[in-house]
C-alpha cells in the first residue's frame, strides 16, 4: 500500500514522456487564446473546424519539437518549471485581454512600475498562476525523471523530433490552402501560440538587452546645435506626453461626447490624424523622441544614441522633465528627471497621484533659470488601462454607469468606454490648466504647449482591449492618436498655416523636428520637411 501511494506522489517519467505530457498541457490549457481567434477566423464550416483540429495537431507537434530543443537532463524540471510559470501567466492576459506576449510587450513587462503591477492583479490572475502554474510546477518537482545513457537519449531525442516533424506535415497536407493562408495573412493569429511565441520573444528581448549593456556608450547627437544669434525673445515650451488617448475620443475631433469642454474655450489647433510610432509606451516615446522614423527605429539603438532632449541642452536650452507615468523610458539619461508617482513630489494624490501635481513647483524652476530658452515635459498617467476609473477624481465621473474593475471582460463596452471617456475629462482639465500656467508666463516669454499622446488604446472591439499589439496588425484604435497645439500671444507663427497643415495626414515621425522647430534650434539633424510649423513662422 505504501509503495503504491509513493509511486502516486513520486511517478516516475522519462525524459520524453514528460516532453510529450507538457506538450499536450500546453496546447490544451494555454492556447484558449490561439484557439478562440482560430475559430473566429476559420470557423462555421465543416473544413473550417476540420482546419482548426489540424491547428491543434500542429501546435502540439511544434510544442514538442521546442521542447526537445530546450530539456536536456538537468535543465528538464528548470526549463518547464519556467515555461509553466510564463505560458499560465501569458495565457490569461491573452484570454482576458486579447493581447500578445511579444518583444514590445516584454519591453513594457520589463519597464513598469509597481502601481501599473497592482492595477493588472487580480483574484482570476492569481488562481490561474496556481492552478496552471504553481500546482504543476510542484507536481512536476515531485516527479523522477529516468536518465538513460548518452547515446541512447541522443536516439530518442532524434526519433522524438522526426516523429514531431511528421506529425507537424501530416497534419498540414489536408488544409494546404488554409495554411497558406494561417501563413500570409493571419500572422496576428500565429503570435497567440503559447509558449512558442513567449520563448521566441523572451530570447529576442534578451538578446537586445545584453547587446544594449556591452554597447552602453551614447553616440553624442547634435553637438553643435545652438539658437540663432537674431532670436533674442525666450521660448518657454511645455510638451505634454498623453498616455493612451485615442484621437477619436476626443470632442474637438468631432466625438459625439464633448470630452473636451474646456480646450474648446481654447484657442488650440487639433491634430485630429497622426499615426503613433509604436503601440506600447515602451516603444513610441523613445521612439518619439529618436531622430530614426519608425520604419527604422530601434529600442537597442535608441539607448545607445542620444536623442532630441540632448540636442536641445546641447543647444543651450533648460531642460525638465516630470513624469506621472512608469519612467521616462530611457529618454532622461542625461536630462533632469522629477518623479511624481510619489506624494514626496506630487502634491496632488488621492486613491493614486494625479496629472495636475506636475504642474506644483513649476514656477519656482521656472525662477531658478532666469536666462535662456525652457523646456518642460509633463509625461501624464493620462489615460492607463486596465483601470480606467482609476485615472481621474470622483468629480470628473460625469459618464456612468463605469467599469469599477480591472477586469474589461466583466464590463460592458459602454462601462468601459464611459470609465475611458472620463480619463479623457480629467486630460481635458489638465490641459486647459498647463495653458493657464502658459498665460500667467505670457508676458517674459514666447509660450507653447504640444500635446501628443504615445499611443491609442483598444475598447473591446473585436475582442481587443489595451495596446501592444505588433504594429502591422494593431487595429487603427492603437496607432490613431490624440494630439494638438497652443500658442501663446507672443508666439510669432501664423496659426492658419498651421491648421492647414496639421489637418492632414501626420506621424510622430514629424514630433522630433516639430520640437525643434518650435524651440528654434538650428542644428542639422532637423529637417524642415517634418516639421509642422515650417514656413509659419513669422518675423519678431
Amino acid at each position: 500500500m505504501l509503495q503504491i501511494s509513493s509511486r502516486y506522489l513520486s511517478p516516475s517519467l522519462g525524459i520524453h514522456q514528460l516532453i510529450l505530457l507538457c506538450a499536450f498541457l500546453f496546447t490544451l490549457l494555454f492556447n484558449v487564446a490561439f484557439f478562440r481567434n482560430a475559430e473566429l477566423v476559420y470557423g462555421g464550416s465543416l473544413q473550417g473546424w476540420g482546419f482548426v483540429g489540424s491547428l491543434a495537431v500542429f501546435l502540439f507537434a511544434v510544442t514538442v519539437l521546442l521542447l526537445s530543443l530546450l530539456c536536456v537532463r538537468h535543465a528538464t524540471k528548470p526549463v518547464l518549471s519556467i515555461l509553466l510559470l510564463v505560458g499560465a501567466g501569458a495565457s490569461y492576459f491573452m484570454n482576458r485581454f486579447n493581447i500578445i506576449v511579444d518583444t514590445t510587450m516584454l519591453t513594457n513587462v520589463a519597464s513598469t512600475d509597481n502601481k501599473e503591477v497592482k492595477d493588472l492583479l487580480s483574484l482570476a490572475l492569481v488562481l490561474q498562476i496556481m492552478l496552471l502554474g504553481i500546482l504543476p510546477v510542484c507536481l512536476l518537482w515531485r516527479t523522477q525523471i529516468k536518465c538513460t545513457k548518452w547515446l541512447r537519449e541522443v536516439r530518442n531525442r532524434m526519433l522524438l523530433m522526426a516523429g514531431a516533424i511528421l506529425l507537424a506535415l501530416i497534419s498540414i497536407v489536408p488544409f494546404t490552402a488554409e495554411y497558406a493562408s494561417y501563413f500570409r495573412e493571419h500572422k496576428l493569429l500565429r503570435y497567440y501560440a503559447n509558449p512558442v511565441t513567449a520563448v521566441y520573444s523572451s530570447l529576442r528581448f534578451i538578446s537586445d538587452a545584453v547587446a544594449s549593456v556591452e554597447n552602453a556608450v551614447r553616440i553624442p547627437l547634435g553637438l553643435g546645435a545652438h539658437i540663432p544669434a537674431g532670436d533674442l525673445d525666450r521660448e518657454l515650451i511645455i510638451l505634454v506626453l498623453g498616455e493612451a488617448a485615442r484621437a477619436d475620443h476626443l470632442g474637438l475631433n468631432g466625438y459625439a461626447r464633448n470630452t473636451t469642454p474646456l480646450l474648446a474655450k481654447e484657442d488650440v489647433i487639433t491634430l485630429p490624424d497622426v499615426s503613433s510610432c509604436g503601440t506600447a509606451t515602451a516603444y513610441s516615446v523613445p521612439c518619439m523622441f529618436s531622430l530614426s522614423d519608425r520604419s527604422d527605429f530601434s529600442i537597442k539603438e535608441a539607448g545607445n544614441s542620444e536623442n532630441l532632449l540632448d540636442i536641445l541642452q546641447h543647444a543651450g536650452v533648460g531642460v525638465l522633465w516630470r513624469d506621472n507615468n512608469s519612467d521616462s523610458k530611457g529618454v532622461t539619461a542625461a536630462i533632469e528627471f522629477q518623479d511624481f508617482q510619489t506624494a514626496a513630489n506630487n502634491q496632488s494624490c488621492d486613491d493614486e497621484c494625479r496629472d495636475i501635481g506636475m504642474l506644483d513647483g513649476l514656477d519656482e524652476w521656472i525662477s531658478a533659470h532666469p536666462t535662456g530658452d525652457l523646456t518642460i515635459v509633463l509625461h501624464q498617467m493620462g489615460n492607463h488601462g486596465p483601470a480606467y476609473y482609476k485615472r481621474y477624481p470622483a468629480e470628473y465621473e460625469r459618464f456612468t454607469p463605469t467599469c469599477r474593475s480591472s477586469e474589461l471582460a466583466n464590463c460592458t463596452p459602454a462601462e468601459i468606454v464611459n470609465s475611458y471617456d472620463n480619463a479623457i475629462l480629467y486630460t481635458d482639465y489638465f490641459l486647459s490648466q498647463v495653458i493657464a500656467f502658459l498665460k500667467q508666463h505670457d508676458s517674459k516669454f514666447e509660450t507653447a504647449l504640444l500635446y501628443m499622446s504615445d499611443h491609442g488604446e483598444s475598447l473591446g472591439e473585436k475582442g481587443i482591449y489595451l495596446h501592444g499589439l505588433p504594429y502591422m496588425l494593431a487595429p487603427e484604435a492603437q496607432k490613431h492618436v490624440a494630439g494638438l497645439l497652443w500658442f501663446g500671444d507672443n508666439y510669432h507663427v501664423d496659426q492658419e498655416m498651421v491648421k492647414q497643415r496639421t489637418q492632414a495626414p501626420l506621424s510622430h515621425d514629424d514630433y522630433f523636428h516639430t520640437v525643434l522647430g518650435l524651440m528654434e534650434i538650428e542644428t542639422p539633424e532637423y529637417d524642415p520637411a517634418k516639421d509642422w510649423l515650417a514656413g509659419a513662422h513669422l518675423a519678431e
